[in-house]
C-alpha cells in the first residue's frame, strides 16, 4: 500500500516551486544580455546566428517574450532588403503568432503595448514595399494607438517615443486637409516639431543611460533632420556622433554611407562602402553594390560599372533596377565612349524592373526620350550629385557657349547652374531657378518643380518666409512627370515649418 505522506509530495513540491519562484508563472519581457547578442547579430545580418540564439532561448528562458519581438527584426530585414513577395507572403503569417506571444505579457509592464505596436510598424513598413497601402496604414494606426496609450500610462518610457517620433514627424508633413481627415478617420496626429523633440530627447537620455535602441533613435534622428527639417549638417551630425560600427554591420554601414551621400561627403561614402563586411555568414545586401556603383560613378572611378553590374545581376527585388540600368548607359557614354553599350542598357532600363520609386519613374522616363543624353549636362549633373561642386561649376561656364539656343537642354542648363551655384552658397542660383521656372513650368520636366523648392528653401534660410511660403506653394501646383511626390513632400514639409 502507498504512503500518503509519498503520494502528497508532488502536490507539496509544486506548491513550494510556486511560492518560491513565483516569476516563472508569468511571461515577461526582458531585454537582457543574451536577447542583446541575438540583436546584435541580427543588426550585422547574421540573420542566422541570430535566430539560433533566439530558439535558445525559447528553451531556456520560455517566458521572455522579448524573444519575440526581436525575431520580428529577421523577417524585417528579410523582406525589406530582398523584395521578395513570395518570402513575404510565407513570413507574414509569423506576424499574429508574435503578437499572441507578446499579449501574454503582463499588461502593466511598459512594454506590453510597445512590443506589439513595434512588431505592427515593422509589418506595415514591409507591406509599403509591396504596395499594400491600406493594410498598413491600419497597422500603423494601430501601432500609434498602443504608443499614445502606453505614453500616457508611463510618461518616463522613453523607448515609446522612438517609433512616435518618426509617426508624428511624417503626419506633420501632410496638408491641414489631409490632416484633418486623417485624424477623423485614424486618429493619427503629429507635427515635425513634435517628432523632432521627441527622438532628440531619446538621445540625450541615451548620453547617460542605457538605451537598447540606439542606434535605431540617431537613424530616424537623422532622417528626421535631412528629410523634414531640411538641416543637412544637423543630419550629418547626429550620424558622425552616432558612432555606427559600420566595419560590423552592414545596415550601420547602409545608413552612414547613405547620409555621407545624401550631405555631400562621396568619397567617403566610397570608403565606407568598400570596407562593409561581406561574408558568407551574413545575408547578401546587394543594395550596397548599387550605392557604391553609384558614388563611384559621381567620382567618374572606372569600375564603377562592376558594382552596378553586381546589383542587377543578382538582385531579384523591385526597386532601382531601372536606375542601375540608366547609371550603367551613362557610364559607357561618360566612362567608356561606347554608344552601343550606352543603347543596350537604354534597352533594359525600359524593359526590366519597375515603376514604383520616384528614382524608377525618372529612369524609364529618361529612357523613352530615345534619344543620346547631352554629354556635357550628364557629366555636370553626376559631378553634382557627387557633391564635386566646384568642378561642375568649372565645366558648366567652360561649356557655356554650348546652351545658347532654347529648349530642353538650355532648360536644362540653367537648372544645373542654379543647383550648383546653390551649393555654391551664391544668391545667383536664384536667377537661374527663375529662368527654369519660366521655361519649364509646362514641360513636365521636374527641373522647375524643384527650382521652385530650391528657392523656397533660399528664402527660408534668409528668414523671407513670404517668398519661401510663395515658391513651395508654387511647387506644389507644379505637377511634373517624375519626382512629383518626394518634391512635394519636400515642399509640404518646409510649409510646416514656416507656419509658425
Amino acid at each position: 500500500m502507498i504512503n500518503h505522506k509519498i503520494k502528497r509530495f508532488p502536490l507539496i513540491l509544486g506548491i513550494f516551486l510556486f511560492l518560491v519562484f513565483p516569476v516563472f508563472s508569468q511571461e515577461y519581457y526582458s531585454l537582457n544580455s543574451d536577447i542583446k547578442k541575438a540583436y546584435d547579430y541580427i543588426i550585422m545580418l547574421k540573420l542566422d546566428r541570430g535566430q539560433e540564439i533566439l530558439d535558445s532561448l525559447k528553451i531556456y528562458q520560455p517566458q521572455n517574450m522579448a524573444v519575440y519581438h526581436i525575431e520580428n527584426y529577421i523577417d524585417f530585414f528579410r523582406i525589406f532588403i530582398n523584395e521578395d513577395y513570395n518570402e513575404f507572403s510565407i513570413l507574414e503569417k509569423n506576424k499574429n503568432r508574435r503578437i499572441a506571444r507578446l499579449e501574454k505579457i503582463d499588461k502593466n509592464s511598459p512594454y506590453y503595448k510597445f512590443s506589439i505596436a513595434e512588431v505592427n510598424l515593422q509589418w506595415a513598413l514591409s507591406r509599403l514595399k509591396f504596395e499594400e497601402y491600406f493594410t498598413a496604414l491600419r497597422e500603423i494606426n494601430a501601432a500609434y494607438d498602443l504608443l499614445q496609450e502606453n505614453k500616457e500610462m508611463f510618461p518616463q518610457f522613453v523607448a515609446n517615443n522612438k517609433s512616435l517620433s518618426i509617426i508624428h514627424a511624417i503626419i506633420g508633413t501632410l496638408p491641414d486637409t489631409y490632416r484633418s481627415l486623417l485624424r477623423f478617420f485614424s486618429g493619427l496626429d503629429g507635427t515635425v516639431d513634435q517628432g523632432a523633440k521627441e527622438i532628440y530627447d531619446i538621445l540625450e537620455y541615451s548620453k547617460n543611460n542605457r538605451f537598447f535602441f540606439t542606434d535605431e533613435a540617431y537613424t530616424i534622428a537623422s532622417f528626421i533632420a535631412f528629410h523634414l527639417e531640411n538641416d543637412v549638417q544637423k543630419a550629418w551630425r547626429i550620424i558622425k556622433d552616432a558612432n555606427l560600427d559600420f566595419e560590423s554591420s552592414p545596415l550601420a554601414g547602409f545608413v552612414y554611407a547613405n547620409m555621407a551621400q545624401k550631405t555631400g561627403h562621396n568619397d567617403l561614402a566610397i570608403d565606407i562602402l568598400q570596407r562593409i563586411p561581406r561574408s558568407k555568414n551574413r545575408m547578401p545586401f546587394y543594395y550596397l553594390d548599387y550605392m557604391l556603383g553609384c558614388s563611384k560613378l559621381y567620382n567618374m572611378d572606372s569600375d564603377a560599372g562592376y558594382y552596378l553590374k553586381s546589383y542587377v545581376k543578382n538582385f531579384h527585388g523591385k526597386n532601382y533596377i531601372k536606375d542601375a540600368y540608366l547609371k550603367l548607359a551613362w557610364y559607357e557614354l561618360i566612362i567608356n565612349n561606347n554608344e552601343q553599350g550606352y543603347w543596350n542598357n537604354i534597352e533594359k532600363c525600359l524593359s526590366k524592373g519597375e515603376k514604383i520609386v520616384d528614382e524608377d519613374k525618372s529612369a524609364y522616363k529618361e529612357a523613352m526620350k530615345a534619344d543620346l543624353s547631352n554629354r556635357i549636362l550628364l557629366k555636370a549633373r553626376l559631378y553634382f550629385d557627387g557633391a564635386y561642386y566646384l568642378k561642375a561649376y568649372v565645366y558648366l561656364v567652360q561649356h557655356q557657349e554650348d546652351f545658347s539656343k532654347a529648349g530642353d537642354n538650355l532648360l536644362e542648363y540653367n537648372y544645373r547652374m542654379g543647383r550648383v551655384l546653390q551649393a555654391l552658397n551664391s544668391m545667383d542660383a536664384i536667377d537661374y531657378f527663375q529662368k527654369t521656372i519660366d521655361a519649364g513650368s509646362d514641360s513636365g520636366l521636374y527641373f522647375a518643380c524643384n527650382a521652385a523648392l530650391q528657392t523656397g528653401i533660399i528664402y527660408e534660410k534668409l528668414k523671407n518666409y513670404n517668398k519661401a511660403k510663395e515658391y513651395y506653394k508654387l511647387c506644389l501646383k507644379l505637377k511634373p512627370d517624375e519626382y512629383k511626390n518626394s518634391l512635394h513632400q519636400k515642399a509640404k514639409a518646409g510649409l510646416m515649418r514656416i507656419k509658425h
